[in-house]
C-alpha cells in the first residue's frame, strides 16, 4: 500500500511538473508572438503616424507649437477644402443610402427570378478598386464617352449633352455608385428579420403604405440606416481616387487630395501633416458619433421570425421593381463593361475611328515596349501576396490575444483592441504621408525596394483579418482545448490539430481580402511608389493623366479579372461558413 501510494504521488507530481512546463512554454510563446506583432505595428503604424503628428505640432526649431495648424485653418483656400470635404461627403452619403433603400426592400421582402444575380451585380462596385470605378466613369460618362457618343448620334449634334465629369455631380454619382451596395446589404440584413406585426397593426388602424413606412418601418430600420450612413460617410469623407480624377482640380479638392498635393507636389510636409491631423480628428469624431447614435437608437424588439418573401402583385410594383433593377444593372454594368470594351479598341485616325485590336494587351506582355506596365503587374502581385502573408499571422495572433484574453485583464485587452484597430480609421493617405516623412530614415535600398509599400498594405489589411478570424474563434468551445491540453498536447499541437481546421475558412477569407485590398490600393501607394515599384492602380492613374485611356483600360481589365476572381472565391468561402464578409 505504501509503495502504491508513493507511486501514485510520484505520477501526480510528474503530471503537475509536465503541466507546469506546458504552462510556462505557453506563456513564453504567447509573449514572443505578441511582442513581435506589437513591435511590427509600433514600427510601421504608430511611428509613421507619430511622424505626421510631429510635423503638425512641432515648429522649425523642434518646439511644440500650434502655428502649423493655425496657418492651415486660417488660410481661406484650406477652409474651403475642409468645408467641401464635408459637403460632398454629406451629399454622397444621402444619395448612396437613398439609392440603396429600394434595393434593400427588394432583397429583403420580394421574391422574383434573378434575385441572386441582382444581388451579385450590386456588389460589383464595392469589390472593385476605386481607380477602376474612376476609369469606368471617365470612359462611359466623359465628354467623348460612350453615353455622350450615343446621345450625340441619336440627337444629331456635335456637342456632348451630358457634361458630368470634373464636377460635384460626378463626385456624388461615383460615390453613390461605389457605396450604395453597403446600404443595400446592411439595410436588407435587418429588414428581412423584421416582423410585420406592427405594420399589420398600422394597416388595421387605417394607415396607408406610406404612413406605415414612415411611422413603423423606418424607426425600426434606424440602427441599420445610421450604421450604413456612418460607414458610407467615413468612406466618402476620406475618398481619394474619385476626387483626384473626377474633381478635376483645386475647385473640387478635398482634404485627402490636398494632403497628397501638399506632400508630393508642393513638398510642404508640415502643411500636409497639419491637414492630416485635422482629418483624423474629424474621422474619430464621426466614428464616435455613429457608434453612439447606433446604440441610442438600437431596438431589437419584434425581431421574430419574418414572414415569407412576397411575390409582386398587380402591375405597378413589378414595373417599379423592374425599372429599379434595370437602372442598377445599367449604372453598375455600363462603366465596367465600357472599360473592357475600350481595352480591345485602337484608334486608326484622329477623327476617332476605332477598330478591334489586341494591341494594348500585347504591350502588357514581357519584353514588349510596355515593360513598365508589365513590371507594374508583377509588382502588384508580389506586393499583394507578401502583404497577405504578413497580415494573416498578424491578424490571427491579435485575434487570439483578444478572444483568449492573454493579458488576463479584460479592460486592458479592450483598450489594446481599440488601439490595434486604428488603421481602419486612419486614412491610408495619412499612413503614406507618415512613411514619406520617415523614408529618409531607412537605407535607400530598403525604401526603394517596395518593402515599405508591402508593410503599408499589410497594416491596412490586418484589421480585416481580425474581423474575419475573431468571430470563428469565439465559437470554438473551450472544452475542446482543455481536453487536449489535459491529455498532454502542447499549444502548437492544439493549434494545428484542433483550432487551425476550424478557422481555416476564416483565414482564407482574410487572405483573399488582404490580397484584393493590396491589389487595388492607391492612396498610400501613390505617395511611396517609385519608378521601379509602380503598381497597377498607380500605373492606371498615370495612364489616365497622360490621356492613354486605351492602355489604362487594358491594364484595368486585368485588375478587374484578378479582383473579381478573388472575390468570387472569397464569397464562396463566406457562404460555406454562413458568415458575412469582413467589411459588413
Amino acid at each position: 500500500m505504501k509503495y502504491g501510494k508513493t507511486l501514485t504521488n510520484g505520477l501526480h507530481n510528474g503530471q503537475t511538473v509536465l503541466q507546469n512546463k506546458h504552462f510556462s512554454r505557453k506563456i513564453l510563446i504567447r509573449f514572443l508572438l505578441l511582442f513581435t506583432v506589437l513591435t511590427f505595428i509600433l514600427l510601421f503604424f504608430y511611428i509613421p503616424v507619430f511622424g505626421v503628428l510631429k510635423g503638425a505640432f512641432l515648429d522649425k526649431n523642434g518646439s511644440f507649437s500650434l502655428s502649423n495648424l493655425r496657418d492651415v485653418l486660417t488660410t481661406p483656400y484650406n477652409r474651403r477644402v475642409i468645408l467641401f470635404t464635408f459637403e460632398q461627403a454629406v451629399l454622397s452619403t444621402f444619395f448612396a443610402v437613398l439609392l440603396g433603400f429600394p434595393g434593400a426592400y427588394i432583397l429583403a421582402k420580394v421574391n422574383f427570378p434573378g434575385k441572386s444575380a441582382v444581388k451579385a451585380v450590386s456588389m460589383i462596385p464595392f469589390v472593385l478598386p476605386s481607380i477602376l470605378v474612376v476609369l469606368g466613369f471617365v470612359i462611359f460618362f466623359g465628354n467623348n464617352g460612350y453615353l455622350n457618343r450615343a446621345a450625340m448620334m441619336i440627337l444629331g449634334t456635335d456637342d456632348p449633352p451630358f457634361r458630368i465629369l470634373y464636377s460635384l455631380k460626378a463626385i456624388i454619382l461615383a460615390h453613390s455608385f461605389y457605396n450604395f451596395p453597403i446600404a443595400m446589404r446592411i439595410l436588407s440584413s435587418l429588414w428581412e428579420k423584421m416582423s410585420s406585426n406592427q405594420q399589420n397593426a398600422a394597416f388595421s388602424l387605417g394607415a396607408n403604405r406610406e404612413t406605415a413606412f414612415f411611422t413603423v418601418t423606418l424607426p425600426q430600420l434606424m440602427p441599420a440606416v445610421l450604421s450604413a450612413a456612418g460607414i458610407i460617410f467615413l468612406f466618402c469623407f476620406s475618398s481619394f481616387a474619385v476626387i483626384l480624377v473626377l474633381g478635376g482640380g483645386p475647385a473640387y479638392s478635398t482634404m485627402e487630395v490636398e494632403i497628397y498635393r501638399l506632400a508630393k507636389v508642393s513638398l510642404d510636409v508640415r502643411a500636409a501633416s497639419s491637414l492630416a491631423v485635422i482629418g483624423i480628428f474629424f474621422s474619430l469624431l464621426f466614428m464616435y458619433l455613429t457608434i453612439h447614435l447606433q446604440k441610442k437608437t438600437s431596438n431589437t424588439e419584434d425581431m421574430t421570425i419574418a414572414p415569407p418573401q412576397e411575390k409582386p402583385k398587380g402591375i405597378t410594383r413589378p414595373v417599379l421593381i423592374t425599372t429599379y433593377v434595370v437602372f442598377i444593372v445599367f449604372l453598375v454594368g455600363a462603366p465596367i463593361i465600357s472599360v473592357i470594351v475600350k481595352s480591345f479598341q485602337m484608334p486608326v485616325s484622329r477623327a476617332g475611328s476605332e477598330v478591334l485590336s489586341l494591341h494594348w494587351y500585347q504591350k502588357l506582355l514581357p519584353g514588349s515596349p510596355g515593360a513598365g506596365v508589365t513590371a507594374a503587374i508583377r509588382n502588384s502581385i508580389i506586393f499583394a501576396l507578401s502583404s497577405a502573408a504578413i497580415a494573416i499571422p498578424v491578424g490571427t495572433i491579435l485575434s487570439y490575444f483578444s478572444v483568449k484574453n492573454w493579458i488576463g485583464n479584460r479592460t486592458v485587452t479592450s483598450i489594446l483592441d481599440s488601439l490595434l484597430m486604428l488603421p481602419m480609421i486612419v486614412s491610408s493617405v495619412m499612413l503614406g504621408l507618415g512613411y514619406m516623412i520617415l523614408k529618409n530614415s531607412f537605407p535607400d535600398r530598403f525604401s526603394d525596394s517596395g518593402i515599405l509599400i508591402i508593410f503599408a498594405h499589410s497594416i491596412i489589411a490586418y484589421p480585416f483579418v481580425i474581423r474575419s478570424v475573431t468571430g470563428v474563434l469565439r465559437k470554438i468551445k473551450p472544452s475542446l482545448i482543455h481536453a487536449a491540453s489535459s491529455m498532454g498536447a502542447s499549444p502548437a499541437s492544439v493549434f494545428f490539430t484542433i483550432e487551425l481546421p476550424l478557422i481555416k475558412n476564416a483565414l482564407l477569407t482574410g487572405a483573399a481580402f488582404a490580397f484584393a485590398l493590396s491589389m487595388g490600393e492607391l492612396n498610400a501607394t501613390i505617395l511611396l511608389a517609385g519608378k521601379e515599384t509602380t503598381t497597377i492602380p498607380v500605373a492606371i492613374y498615370r495612364l489616365i493623366g497622360s490621356y492613354n485611356f486605351y492602355g489604362a483600360c487594358a491594364l484595368g481589365t486585368v485588375l478587374i479579372g484578378i479582383t473579381v476572381i478573388t472575390f468570387i472565391l472569397l464569397d464562396r468561402i463566406s457562404l460555406s461558413t454562413g458568415r458575412n464578409l469582413p467589411w459588413v
